[in-house]
């Protein structure tokens, strides 16, 4: 794509942030561990959020925000991801009509994939995000099997381990893993354990976690189909 997506791991100490603001892309969150409180927007119009583990913050393009930990260390995934201010970005965006700014992991309906797989959308269109969807992917024992996707995608485990299968090797994930995938490129992920992998999926346009195909092209089903 013409303007990446960006990911970043961010560790915020005790204390209270100063303010960040980006005026070029909008910012999805998810909170890895440890807790705090985000504020979102500037003295006329803030909304002050209380995060902890599990827990995903959507900040448009331009909206101030900071950050407050009480004590510890609050660990945030950040993902960044282009706002319709280009040609292209604009192009890809999708028209919202609310914003919501916290998700919590538990909280939404789970959907469901192929392989026994299901998943929980933290935020797409319907939540504000015009640009991109963020899921959380539970994979049960054997895996998920070879497929790709028409989106661009950038994934980091969650919780558990297992072997991520792509251009013909295997190479270990395990939790703070992160890893991108490719438009049309062909992977799997091997769970040889009892738990589930965790991933979380952020990806590009925005649409739906279920959207995937086989190696010959064909649709792969959901457990539903």
């Amino acid at each position: 794509y013409a303007e990446p997506m960006v990911h970043r791991s961010l560790r915020v100490a005790a204390g209270e942030s100063h303010p960040r603001r980006d005026h070029l892309n909008d910012e999805l969150l998810y909170v890895m561990a440890g807790d705090g409180t985000i504020a979102i927007g500037d003295d006329r119009q803030e909304e002050s959020c209380a995060v902890r583990e599990g827990d995903a913050v959507q900040i448009h393009a331009g909206d101030s925000w900071n950050v407050v930990v009480s004590e510890g260390e609050l660990h945030l995934l950040s993902f960044l991801i282009p706002a319709p201010v280009t040609p292209w970005s604009a192009q890809l965006a999708r028209p919202v009509d609310r914003v919501i700014h916290v998700a919590r992991l538990g909280e939404q309906h789970s959907q469901v994939a192929t392989a026994d797989r299901q998943f929980e959308v933290l935020f797409d269109r319907n939540r504000g995000s015009r640009g991109a969807t963020m899921f959380v992917g539970f994979i049960p024992t054997s895996g998920a099997p070879e497929h790709y996707h028409l989106y661009d995608e950038i994934c980091v485990i969650v919780r558990g381990s297992g072997l991520l299968h792509a251009l013909g090797r295997g190479q270990p994930i395990e939790s703070g893993s992160a890893f991108h995938v490719a438009p049309r490129l062909l992977h799997a992920i091997d769970n040889p354990n009892p738990a589930d992998i965790w991933i979380l999926g952020v990806f590009r346009p925005e649409g739906s976690a279920a959207a995937a195909f086989y190696p010959d092209g064909r649709p792969a089903p959901t457990n539903e189909d």
